[in-house]
């Protein structure tokens, strides 16, 4: 029984890393929560960066133990978080290559004239919708546009 609880022991740093590994695969959809996003990045590093080196910790103190399915487990876990932290560091290093959004329009500024479909297949331009009045109503002020992803 003492055997058991030492393994137990030794192990804790393994199963550690293991969750806080499993933790920074999910904090790729910190994204849709609000958190700041200059935070993000930071914590896509750190949380796999962590866990890798509690994995190799507890991995280390399981070694000894002799036992193979130990080892194999080990290895393969070990891997697979060293590949999400390589991953992570790729990722944090190439975001910033990624444009940005140099052409569009500001907030308040006027975009140029374009024409688009309509849900009927009727070519409608922008100037079209901005001076014809609608049914009952003044002319527009503003346009908002809807893109529906169509039919596959």
């Amino acid at each position: 029984m003492p055997e058991m609880n030492q393994t137990r022991g030794r192990s804790s740093a393994f199963w550690w890393g293991l969750i806080i590994v499993l933790l920074a695969v999910a904090s790729n959809f910190l994204y849709w929560l609000r958190v700041p996003q200059r935070l993000i990045p930071w914590i896509n590093l750190i949380l796999p960066a962590i866990g890798l080196l509690l994995i190799i910790i507890g991995l280390k103190r399981l070694w000894p133990s002799g036992r193979l399915w130990a080892k194999i487990l080990g290895i393969v876990v070990t891997l697979v978080s060293a590949t999400v932290f390589a991953f992570s560091v790729w990722l944090f290093v190439h975001v910033r290559d990624v444009p940005g959004p140099a052409g569009a329009p500001k907030v308040g500024q006027k975009v140029p004239d374009f024409s688009l479909a309509d849900t009927s297949g009727r070519s409608v331009s922008l100037t079209e919708l901005l001076t014809n009045p609608m049914e009952n109503a003044s002319r527009p002020k503003a346009v908002l546009l809807i893109f529906y992803r169509g039919y596959w």
